[in-house]
């Protein structure tokens, strides 16, 4: 196990099992890499801090689709537009 700075810790696959124990306690402050033949593969993140961040990409995800969408609506004319009852009839509902 190698920290690099106060915020990183490596440690190596092999020695991944046995030192879970500090590395669940360090996951809560530090960000775990993995590293395997010399190259990280994986990074070891406390549950609570994944979802946040998976929480936060999806607001920025809703935000930019909701911002193209705009754009695409005020560059748009009626003609771009296809009715309910034309889909209707083109896909047999």
């Amino acid at each position: 196990m190698l920290n690099i700075n106060e915020e990183t810790l490596l440690v190596g696959s092999t020695e991944l099992r046995s030192s879970m124990p500090r590395i669940s306690k360090e996951m809560k402050t530090k960000k775990i890499i993995i590293i395997k033949r010399g190259k990280p593969f994986a990074i070891l993140t406390d549950f609570e801090e994944y979802e946040r961040k998976e929480e936060l990409l999806e607001t920025f995800e809703d935000l930019v689709l909701g911002h193209l969408a705009k754009e695409r609506d005020e560059k748009s004319s009626e003609k771009d537009f296809v009715s309910a009852e034309e889909v209707e009839k083109k896909f047999g509902l």
